[in-house]
């Protein structure tokens, strides 16, 4: 009952952060002289409107779905992984090679080997700063954060050199082999399988997390590396692993907007999808299948930030306000959660 309780509170906590937010920033939009019931109509019609908005909704949602996956799993092992937005680039690049290289294999070949290129390309991106943290205490936080402007400048000199398609003004590569693309799920919408493949991997990253030996090594370092080294556990060995998965997903994130939006490698193929995913994960409280639900609340305000600025004038931006506050009110109440566990184990000591 005790545990129902939690969880419950767990669900609870978020739900009441997001409506906070939208009362805050619904005032903030009303004392700037803006027309907030229609902006935030917009943003409603830019998701439900019929269902090819929808799909519009679903297709923006996946790569953030995938890296916040991806940073949610690695912040359960103790590994602050803010590189996902490089393994992601890095994943759509590996994607784009492979997409342009293979253009004879048929799509139940070409699809699955994007993918994989994209995982194994996120995962190589992901190993050095995981190596350093578990064998030489290098702070992953700076060395992904420094990964992130590599891989950045990484994909301008491919798309402006190795890459180029030279029949376009602007900087981009070929397009990939049509044979690449991602099918479409519902006739007469441009909704492709991403969303779904990112739901299966949300719940096996779910299953593996807390229904195998692997996944409670992987929570036991992130609750506390030396006890669990005491433990008997491989600590260095679980962190290289946890950043390597946690790149693969990220790198699959990268494939999928290669092969089911985008279908050619361009410098703006990520607006951020991968620093996103850490408000998404932070929302989700770090669990693989809340982070489907808090990756669609962003992928809806990403797709109505649009709308908004077309329907009431409201600058894009005004969208990045929203997830702040949102992102506030969750931290406070993570924290308060934190005061209360120890104000309990201080009772139950005395």
């Amino acid at each position: 009952m005790n545990k129902f309780k939690e969880k419950l509170r767990g669900f609870a906590k978020p739900f009441i952060a997001i409506i906070i937010a939208f009362i805050i920033c619904w005032l903030i939009l009303v004392i700037s002289g803006y027309d907030a019931p229609k902006a935030f109509g917009a943003l409603w019609n830019s998701g439900f409107k019929n269902i090819k908005s929808f799909g519009t909704v679903l297709n923006k949602t996946s790569p953030i779905l995938f890296t916040g996956i991806a940073v949610a799993f690695a912040f359960r092992g103790n590994v602050f992984n803010i590189g996902a937005e490089g393994q992601l680039l890095l994943g759509a690049a590996a994607a784009t090679w492979v997409g342009t290289t293979f253009t004879s294999l048929p799509s139940y070949l070409l699809i699955p080997l994007i993918l994989l290129s994209g995982a194994i390309a996120g995962a190589a991106f992901a190993y050095i700063p995981g190596y350093l943290k578990a064998k030489h205490g290098v702070s992953e936080v700076i060395t992904t954060i420094m990964f992130n402007y590599i891989a950045l400048q990484f994909i301008g000199f491919l798309v402006r050199g190795p890459f180029k398609d030279t029949s376009q003004m602007e900087p981009q590569s070929h397009p990939i082999a049509a044979s690449g693309f991602l099918p479409y799920i519902i006739p007469g919408t441009k909704l492709h399988i991403g969303f779904v493949l990112g739901i299966v991997f949300a719940i096996i990253i779910s299953i593996i997390l807390f229904k195998t030996y692997f996944g409670y090594e992987v929570r036991a370092v992130g609750f506390n590396p030396m006890a669990a080294k005491t433990g008997g556990i491989a600590v260095e060995r679980t962190m290289i692993t946890t950043m390597l998965i946690s790149g693969a997903l990220a790198g699959i994130g990268g494939a999928i907007e290669l092969a089911g939006t985008t279908h050619y490698l361009l410098e703006g193929i990520s607006p951020g999808y991968g620093f996103t995913a850490i408000a998404v994960s932070i929302l989700a409280a770090n669990n693989p299948i809340g982070v489907i639900f808090s990756a669609f609340l962003f992928g809806l305000l990403s797709a109505g930030a649009t709308s908004m600025q077309r329907a009431a004038d409201v600058s894009a931006s005004f969208v990045n306000i929203f997830q702040g506050v949102i992102i506030i009110f969750i931290s406070i109440a993570a924290v308060k959660s934190v005061g209360h566990k120890k104000l309990s184990l201080k009772k139950g000591g005395n």
